[in-house]
């Protein structure tokens, strides 16, 4: 079997129009998308005297990279992902940030994800990305977060959050529905049709590299889970001022600080 970091994009690929239709489709489906990634961009400055080093975790094509690069002119930026064809999208998309921005192919249901990491980091960010995880593996995560984290450094996360409620979690989910119909985001690609004029340009079979990167990945928490538990199992690895910063319904910006007394 073909190793995935082995794969190579083709020579000619239009990586504009392909960043710009992923952009167009996550738009379709997540309301108020730029407005997570200023808001993270905010949060960080109001939170962090100075930023040299941000990590990103499942950064697909770069878009939160991108506003984080351009709001802190002189930090690094390193995304991590593992999906080989978003990242090629990253890079190209980056490219003129230079040595600034980076990227890497990770698994982060890996516990050794963080040797890859050159710690300490002043922030550790993601946007829909960690609802795939499993809550033992993204509990995991946390604690990986944390011993790459500085103390004092933040962790800001845009993602999917439900509640145990069910009467709450379908008016969340029937407000969401509305927003998107006043957004009118409809046009363009959906997801499976995004995916798959991506494939043909690719020359590629990415639903059997989806298989090899997704196919483990059952369990994940797509719906979202309540803020409570991940409010608990941050201060479990050592977070602190954990709180919502964010919220729109299914979906919230949620994190904390690092302390300086962290569990091993």
């Amino acid at each position: 079997m073909t190793n995935l970091k082995d794969i190579k994009p083709p020579a000619n690929l239009d990586w504009p129009s392909w960043v710009d239709r992923w952009d167009r489709m996550q738009e379709r489906y997540l309301v108020k998308r730029t407005e997570r990634f200023e808001v993270i961009a905010r949060l960080i400055r109001a939170t962090q005297q100075t930023v040299a080093k941000v990590v990103d975790l499942g950064c697909g094509t770069g878009s939160l990279m991108l506003g984080v690069l351009d709001a802190f002119s002189n930090a690094e930026v390193l995304g991590v992902d593992f999906d080989p064809t978003m990242l090629w999208l990253a890079r190209a998309r980056l490219e003129r940030f230079g040595s600034r921005s980076h990227t890497e192919l990770l698994d982060l249901r890996d516990p050794s994800w963080t040797r890859a990491i050159t710690a300490p980091v002043d922030a550790v960010i993601s946007a829909t990305a960690l609802h795939w995880l499993s809550p033992t593996q993204l509990a995991g995560v946390y604690h990986g977060i944390a011993h790459i984290l500085r103390p004092g450094g933040v962790f800001l996360n845009a993602d999917h959050v439900g509640s145990d409620l069910p009467e709450m979690q379908r008016e969340w989910e029937r407000h969401r529905a509305e927003m998107r119909n006043q957004e009118d985001k409809s046009q363009g690609d959906d997801w499976d049709g995004f995916w798959v004029e991506y494939s043909k340009a690719l020359k590629l079979d990415t639903q059997e590299i989806h298989q090899r990167v997704v196919g483990g990945w059952e369990g994940g928490i797509e719906d979202g889970l309540p803020l409570p538990w991940h409010f608990d199992r941050l201060q479990e690895h050592g977070f602190v001022h954990v709180d919502c910063f964010w919220r729109c319904d299914c979906d919230a910006i949620y994190g904390g600080i690092r302390s300086g007394d962290l569990r091993p």
